[in-house]
């Protein structure tokens, strides 16, 4: 059984691996064949270069960090305080009666919708950014950290208090590690999220610098190679990252299922 299970995580590495590479080499082919023109759609080779190119110059690495900059800002922002509402509502039904009403209702706003309004208040800058992103991080945080608490079993509590586990005690040695799972894919989705809408502010809030500002002067410039680069950052980037907070999660959950045992 085990040799199996083995097994079949190979093949699951084999094909996430051997998928990016096909996809690669039909990029190039049907570039390479004039089914798409090279200025619409550079080949692969061409990309890498420019790739490499503006990472040797430096270039590209300040974009990188100045768009990274925003992201953990935005992220820690909107997690934080996605965290705090979630769990009100979890442990608290009045809570939930208060603010779930308003708290459903605006997330029925697009993302992108709250742009214009954050740039009317406070303007073309850094604040605005980080704003949008920490948007993005706070829908997904509140609502898996509500799922995850909401969700814990009534014995865990009944059985916890018992042996006299209340309050605080009782929320952090209970009600979050069992809630830890739910929250831990709210921070992953919102990680996912803000990347994405730090990439879009960037387009649309007028910036010197960062990812989505490389796509915007090859778009401007009709610069098909830059703006491929962009794309293929932002993907690699958000992948890493993705990976990263997973592995993080991965590691919190063992020490404290390695706590509780102690």
């Amino acid at each position: 059984m085990q040799i199996m299970n083995i097994q079949n995580r190979v093949k699951i590495k084999v094909i996430g691996i051997a998928l990016p590479i096909a996809l690669l080499i039909v990029w190039h082919v049907f570039v390479s064949a004039g089914y798409v023109s090279p200025h619409i759609l550079p080949l692969p080779e061409t990309v890498l270069s420019t790739l490499v190119r503006l990472l040797t110059k430096g270039k590209l690495i300040l974009m990188i960090a100045i768009s990274l900059r925003r992201v953990v800002y935005g992220f820690l922002l909107g997690t934080a305080s996605g965290f705090l509402l979630g769990l009100l509502m979890g442990l608290s039904r009045t809570a939930e009666k208060l603010f779930a009403p308003t708290f459903h209702t605006i997330r029925q706003v697009p993302l992108i919708g709250w742009i214009p309004l954050i740039v009317m208040w406070f303007g073309m800058n850094e604040v605005s950014r980080i704003l949008v992103v920490a948007i993005g991080a706070f829908y997904p945080t509140t609502l898996n950290t509500f799922a995850g608490v909401r969700g814990v079993p009534r014995k865990y509590v009944e059985l916890a208090s018992v042996y006299g586990y209340k309050g605080l005690k009782l929320v952090r040695r209970i009600i979050l590690p069992a809630a830890l799972p739910s929250i831990i894919t709210g921070f992953t989705l919102s990680l996912g999220m803000s990347w994405v809408l730090l990439v879009a502010a960037e387009l649309l809030i007028e910036t010197m610098a960062g990812i989505g500002k490389v796509i915007d002067i090859g778009r401007e410039t009709f610069n098909m190679e830059l703006v491929m680069v962009g794309i293929v950052t932002t993907g690699l980037l958000g992948f890493i990252m993705t990976k990263v907070v997973e592995r993080a999660a991965q590691a919190a959950q063992k020490g404290r299922v390695f706590e509780q045992e102690q």
